[in-house]
């Protein structure tokens, strides 16, 4: 017989959970495992399942439980089961669709939950495994402690920076967090940079494809940069994500180029381009200011009562019947259900490196690459930002409205890495 704890309750994040039960089944291979959905079966097939024997009557038995919806029926069954099932059989409850969780608020179980777990460790023989809550966006220092560990584990370090760009890149998610660093480990170098990470993180959502796509633009030939397109495409990026994306990389090029143009310095071009989008751009756009005067001062106006205060009562601003209807705006969710205060359309650079690789690819790719002085090279250069832009553009309307998405995308993508100023 073997010599496993039973009834075993797992719940909690679900990567934990999954690699609990793989360890289990390499563990105990030798036993005859079958998988039971107490949502897709019926809890009859389930309790006859459990007192099936074998030709053999010494093979071990192992039943997985998984898929356990939140209805008292199954509940009761599961304890019932738990306490009735055969000596020869060993019983694994994973509650698989994360119903039992943690109240952010109580700190506890929610009762329905919590008195079924406190049922569950009255069985004799029970074991309960608590994985705790998946990692979210609320949850950085855990992520952050999470993705440290598995760094160290392999005789790596990295830095707090370099953790939230990698979070950015690839979510919170623990698994897939644990398969790419595990990948990244094997090319690794003992200190994991930023650059490492944007080669080699795979992104996990639309929004950091941007950092991935971006960085083969600028560091990659033509060839590498459609490959990693296409890599994205077969995943389920939508082409005018992609194009969007591509959109918003020439227009920052633009923006570079002209600040650079106007006689602004590489490193000041980065610290402008970082203070667009923010608010109020009164302050931002305060050359009087320091960066950190700035930062200071507008962090008292990032709440919506805080920006309807600046935009009607600070340096004499919009009327207030602009918001109507403002005089029923008392709270936060007042203001975010009445609809009138919003900061979705602001376009801002979200971290400093992102805006140091536009800037390296214009001085770079650009500028250096054509050796460019002169007041009249420096108005070509400027001319072929805004054509690349213009032209990106056409072909997002294209990718909109037409019929043949990637090779517009590709034709996207030729035009902003095309250099040669006597092209434009």
């Amino acid at each position: 017989m073997l010599s496993m704890p039973s009834p075993i309750l797992i719940f909690g994040d679900k990567y934990l959970s999954k690699n609990d039960i793989i360890a289990a089944k390499k563990k105990y291979a030798k036993a005859r495992w079958t998988t039971k959905s107490a949502a897709n079966d019926s809890l009859n097939s389930i309790r006859m399942e459990t007192g099936v024997s074998s030709w053999d009557d010494n093979e071990d038995k192992i039943i997985l439980i998984e898929d356990i919806p939140n209805r008292k029926e199954v509940r009761e069954f599961i304890l019932d089961l738990s306490v009735s099932c055969p000596s020869g059989t060993k019983l694994i409850i994973w509650d698989s669709n994360g119903h039992i969780k943690i109240n952010p608020k109580t700190k506890t179980f929610d009762k329905t939950w919590g008195d079924f777990v406190s049922a569950f460790k009255k069985i004799t023989g029970n074991k309960v495994i608590n994985h705790g809550s998946e990692l979210t966006e609320k949850d950085n220092e855990d992520s952050t402690a999470f993705i440290k560990k598995l760094f160290e584990k392999k005789g790596y370090t990295i830095g707090n920076n370099e953790i939230r760009v990698l979070i950015d890149i690839i979510g919170h998610d623990r698994g897939m967090l644990s398969s790419d660093i595990d990948k990244m480990c094997l090319t690794a170098p003992s200190n994991i940079t930023i650059d490492f990470i944007i080669d080699n993180a795979f992104p996990s959502s639309n929004e950091a494809v941007q950092y991935k796509l971006a960085n083969i633009m600028d560091n990659g030939s033509y060839e590498d940069a459609l490959n990693m397109m296409d890599r994205f495409i077969e995943i389920g990026t939508n082409p005018n994500v992609i194009a969007e994306i591509c959109i918003r990389k020439a227009r920052w090029q633009m923006v570079a180029t002209y600040l650079w143009v106007r006689g602004l310095s590489w490193n000041e071009v980065v610290d402008k381009i970082m203070e667009m989008g923010k608010f109020p751009s009164s302050i931002w756009h305060n050359s009087n200011f320091t960066f950190s005067d700035k930062k200071a001062a507008a962090l008292q106006f990032q709440s919506p009562e805080q920006i309807l205060f600046y935009m009607t009562r600070h340096l004499k601003g919009l009327p207030d019947y602009y918001f109507k209807p403002s005089h029923d705006i008392k709270t936060k969710k007042a203001l975010k259900e009445s609809g009138t205060i919003t900061r979705k359309g602001a376009e801002i650079m979200p971290l400093p490196f992102m805006a140091e690789q536009v800037v390296s690819f214009v001085r770079d790719k650009v500028v250096r690459a054509n050796n460019i002085s002169t007041a009249e090279e420096k108005e070509r250069l400027l001319d072929r930002a805004i054509k690349v832009y213009l032209i990106a553009q056409d072909k997002l309307a294209e990718i909109r409205y037409g019929e043949n998405p990637v090779q517009d995308l590709q034709e996207i993508v030729r035009v902003i890495m095309n250099v040669n100023l006597e092209c434009f």
